[in-house]
């Protein structure tokens, strides 16, 4: 079992401060923090925060879904949603979950990760709704570009930090859309329109109500890493998501979600890309060469919704 140097989580008083222990002894101490029996309110504020590991959690009280038909959950879920991502995913990079090992490199980006989680630095999860056009978005230690689309949610948040909109979580229109849209795109009659920009928001049956919380908060944190998505660069968050939380949350196809699952991990496991991690230009190479940046596109080509 592998051991990696143990930084930044409390020991018992009895470990030596120069311990090293087994990784899934740090992923279980670490999930197990995540229990939302710890959360605290902050009184006369809509911050609540679990300080085991300096996590803080904003305006939340909706989350999943801002949806008037169903009964919000609230920070108590995004805890748990986060907890079972964390779990799940850094099991999966750590060699120890349903698909085996992967290429060593992604047990050094397991090791990165729960160091991150196991400083003191706060932590912030901050919900909007209908304030972008993405479901989540997460901070990245390099910063935002001013060019970037959404540089104005990001500000919200200090890195790390995670940005979900409740909207879109749950499949709900925007009212942001101007009428033309919502008539040639959405199709939507004029009762239709006005109902929805003042009455409840629309829920049409071509928007996506995301199911697999978790797999989508885990990609968020790995992108706390630098890890971004890309075209010409390994994609790391949509591999991790593919190969360790089962495909496409936007596919319903159990075989053809399995097929992309394996796929995915098949590319993690490929020693001949990894091992080139620190050489970019070669390594972008292969992942063309190899074929690998196709499979996104494939996988969207197949999508439900």
């Amino acid at each position: 079992m592998s051991t990696l140097l143990f930084v930044g989580l409390s020991m018992p008083s009895h470990a030596s401060d120069a311990a090293t222990i087994p990784l899934s002894a740090r992923i279980a101490m670490l999930t197990e923090q995540l229990d939302s029996g710890g959360l605290r309110t902050q009184p006369d504020s809509d911050l609540q925060s679990l300080p085991a590991l300096r996590i803080q959690i904003q305006r939340c009280d909706a989350y999943p879904y801002h949806d008037p038909t169903v009964t919000p959950s609230g920070a108590p879920q995004l805890v748990e949603d986060l907890r079972s991502g964390l779990e799940t995913g850094l099991r999966c990079l750590a060699g120890q979950g349903p698909m085996g090992r992967l290429h060593p490199y992604h047990e050094y980006q397991a090791h990165r990760l729960l160091t991150l989680l196991e400083n003191d630095r706060p932590k912030t999860l901050h919900c909007v709704a209908d304030q972008m056009f993405a479901t989540a978005i997460a901070t990245s230690p390099g910063g935002t570009d001013f060019d970037d689309p959404l540089v104005r949610q990001l500000s919200l948040v200090e890195h790390p930090g995670i940005l979900l909109d409740t909207y879109r979580l749950g499949g709900i229109l925007s009212r942001k859309h101007d009428d033309e849209t919502y008539r040639a795109f959405f199709h939507l009659e004029e009762s239709e329109i006005q109902e929805h920009r003042n009455g409840q928001p629309l829920r049409p049956a071509n928007l996506h109500r995301y199911k697999k919380r978790p797999a989508l908060l885990f990609h968020e944190t790995v992108h706390w890493l630098g890890h971004q998505h890309s075209a010409i660069y390994p994609d790391l968050t949509h591999l991790y998501e593919t190969c360790c939380f089962g495909g496409s949350d936007y596919i319903d196809d159990e075989a053809r979600n399995k097929d992309y699952q394996q796929t995915a991990c098949a590319i993690l496991r490929d020693d001949e890309i990894w091992s080139q991690s620190y050489k970019p230009y070669k390594q972008m190479r292969l992942w063309h060469l190899k074929g690998y940046d196709r499979l996104k596109p494939r996988m969207r080509s197949d999508y439900d919704s």
